[in-house]
């Protein structure tokens, strides 16, 4: 019997790792899942609908579009009290802000009860209806509230009001739950859907473009061969539609103004439950695409800026006051310091709406010709060693153009040379010493919280936690290369670790150095068994891979998902 046809769209990237994991234990599912939220999640559905799935799975408002766009069945991925249990307990370690859950009554009622039984200090909101969402998150941001925990359209929202957004996430017992629901609605409709495939492919086969809507504008089926979507605008096939009701006759229009001229045969479908009006497009380039060297973002959600520490406090309060969104900034640190996401902070903290600029001097100081700045932009200029002639004159060239367009200008470097000082007139400069990591040892405890949550978030990894003695061994340890070291540091303890807590012992299984990649001996005891003596191997070849995962899978001759299930069990 053939295989299930199953495609799933999930809304966030983080999901992605729990379904490749699930993948194999379910032989009779043949599983495509790909990340796209709303409008995107529409688009990847209807592809998936023309590539053959049998039914589709996916989450909150993306799978509610989904199902009004595609004439396939559509699964609901439910948030589950273990999910909401987990992002809670995520929340409440992220920081010491006010903290608030927004959502809809099959979200809310269930946090309530947890966070009333665990007495833990978090507003809980409920909506009715999406349109709600920004509103209560901008009375929420006067009332002091800076972390928003909700789905998927609440988090979003909350980023783009410049605060910090958490995503609750679907575990594996709420994927697990969907698949078997899926199993269900394929039984039941396998026939229909069989229907549906053969008619597909007979217009795939006569490269038949089609879109049928009903009475009331609403998609009913649609098939595309030549063209990837639409290739009109909804306000010009609703001008054509009505045009065709009226004359109650067969309609063609010649798109002559497109890169390729088109043609549309337009005509009416006596249904019994209402008029059917199709259309089918037939043609009578492919866009390149343009890559730069430098990193230009419209930053929208306010980054974390630990500051628990004296020094970090009294950086984080200077960024704040309103003088230093205007004035050339200068920020000297060690690399790993943090000097770009204090930039970064900077920039959204004032709510500038032009764009983040960020250009390594180091590599591409001449592509500072080629980018056009908008007003209320950040250039990040980032030197990783001092700068030369060559650096001081590029960016003597700029500083009219930056002056117009009201952009601030931010140097990044290691140590500020008197003599590229004095060429570039910042001796009034603001200048800023980030502190290494070394003199922060308040603010590590916080820096692994917000890296773990970061990676859970990202990479769908599951510790959320830190046991106390481990937590005291990362601030015993010096970290010479600073943020940096310490991140790449809890990503392999995130991906290594089985449970929600690292334990100590996870510690000691990653070296603090890079000593394991000089060739240290694989150690087996003579009693390990097969099994553990293959864990031990598999943990050898991710430390010599710096724990890439990809790069380890690739060398142990199996995919990804079976190295990830072999490390838990």
């Amino acid at each position: 019997m053939r295989k299930i046809h199953i495609g799933v769209i999930s809304p966030y990237e983080a999901m992605l790792p729990l379904i490749d994991e699930l993948k194999e234990e379910q032989s009779d599912l043949l599983i495509v899942a790909e990340v796209g939220d709303l409008e995107r999640g529409v688009e990847l559905a209807r592809r998936m609908e023309q590539n053959g799935a049998d039914i589709l799975i996916s989450r909150g408002g993306t799978s509610k579009m989904i199902r009004e766009a595609v004439s396939l069945p559509v699964v609901d991925i439910h948030i589950s009290g273990y999910d909401l249990l987990r992002s809670i307990m995520l929340a409440t370690g992220h920081s010491d802000d006010q903290k608030a859950l927004v959502g809809f009554p099959n979200i809310t009622l269930g946090a309530a009860s947890i966070i009333s039984l665990l007495e833990i200090d978090m507003k809980v909101v409920t909506i009715l209806d999406a349109s709600e969402v920004e509103p209560i998150l901008l009375e929420l941001k006067k009332e002091g509230y800076s972390t928003v925990l909700g789905d998927v359209v609440t988090s979003n929202s909350a980023a783009r009001l410049g605060m910090n957004g958490l995503l609750i996430q679907s575990g594996q017992e709420s994927i697990l739950e969907s698949l078997d629901e899926a199993r269900q609605s394929f039984k039941s409709l396998q026939k229909s859907q069989q229907v549906l495939r053969v008619l597909r492919e007979l217009l795939n086969d006569s490269k038949q473009d089609v879109l049928l809507l009903t009475d009331d504008g609403q998609i009913l089926f649609e098939n595309w061969t030549a063209f990837k979507k639409l290739p009109v605008t909804e306000e010009e096939l609703a001008t054509l539609k009505q045009q065709v009701l009226e004359t109650n006759e067969q309609t063609i229009k010649i798109i002559e103004d497109a890169k390729i001229p088109f043609r549309i045969t337009a005509k009416i479908i006596e249904d019994r439950d209402g008029k059917i009006t199709s259309f089918n497009f037939k043609r009578l380039s492919k866009a390149s695409a343009k890559s730069t060297v430098v990193r230009i973002e419209h930053l929208v959600q306010l980054p974390s800026l630990v500051a628990a520490s004296t020094e970090m406090t009294g950086i984080k309060n200077l960024i704040e006051e309103p003088a230093a969104a205007g004035d050339t900034l200068v920020l000297i640190g060690q690399p790993g310091t943090g000097k770009t996401s204090v930039a970064r902070y900077l920039h959204t903290f004032h709510q500038k709406n032009g764009l983040f600029v960020h250009v390594k001097m180091d590599v591409a100081p001449s592509s500072l010709d080629d980018i056009e700045f908008l007003p209320n932009s950040t250039l990040l200029l980032e030197f990783s060693k001092s700068p030369n002639l060559n650096h001081t004159h590029k960016i003597q060239e700029l500083m009219e153009r930056l002056e117009k367009n009201t952009v601030q200008l931010i140097y990044s470097l290691p140590a500020l040379p008197s003599s590229f000082e004095e060429e570039l007139d910042l001796q009034e400069a603001l200048k800023i010493q980030l502190p290494p990591l070394v003199n922060r040892q308040e603010d590590i405890e916080y820096l692994v919280r917000q890296f773990l949550t970061e990676f859970h978030q990202t990479l769908g990894t599951r510790p959320i936690k830190v046991r106390d003695d481990a937590m005291q061994e990362l601030k015993r340890y010096n970290w010479p290369g600073n943020l940096n070291e310490l991140k790449a540091y809890v990503k392999k303890l995130a991906i290594l670790e089985k449970e929600y807590v690292i334990e100590k012992e996870t510690l000691d299984q990653v070296p603090f150095t890079a000593e394991f990649q000089q060739g240290n001996p694989l150690s087996l005891d003579k009693n390990d068994t097969l099994k553990e003596i293959e864990k031990k191997i598999i943990e050898q070849v991710l430390r010599e891979e710096d724990f890439n995962q990809t790069k380890a899978a690739n060398r142990l001759g199996i995919n990804r998902a079976t190295l990830w299930r072999k490390l838990k069990n």
